[in-house]
């Protein structure tokens, strides 16, 4: 009667612990993703401040660059301070 018992109890503690194992042994699901959403860093020029060159600074501002004449002469006096 006693080897019954053992054997039962044994048996039991295996399927518990197999079936709690199986429950631990799940995939995580991913988190929430926004695709549509485009990563700012990648985006070039984004994170980047290009300011003018000594060069361009030495050519001077026209309508046809990408920084507006107080941006250009903000710089390019700051710039020349510097030497």
């Amino acid at each position: 009667m006693a080897k019954i018992l053992l054997v039962a109890s044994v048996t039991a503690f295996l399927v518990i612990g197999v079936s709690h194992a199986s429950l631990a042994q799940t995939v995580p699901t991913p988190g929430p993703t926004n695709p549509n959403q485009p990563n700012p860093q990648a985006q070039p020029g984004a994170t980047i401040v290009i300011n003018p060159t000594e060069r361009e600074c030495e050519k001077g501002w026209s309508p046809d660059l990408k920084w507006t004449k107080e941006q250009f002469d903000d710089f390019c006096g700051k710039l020349k301070a510097s030497k």
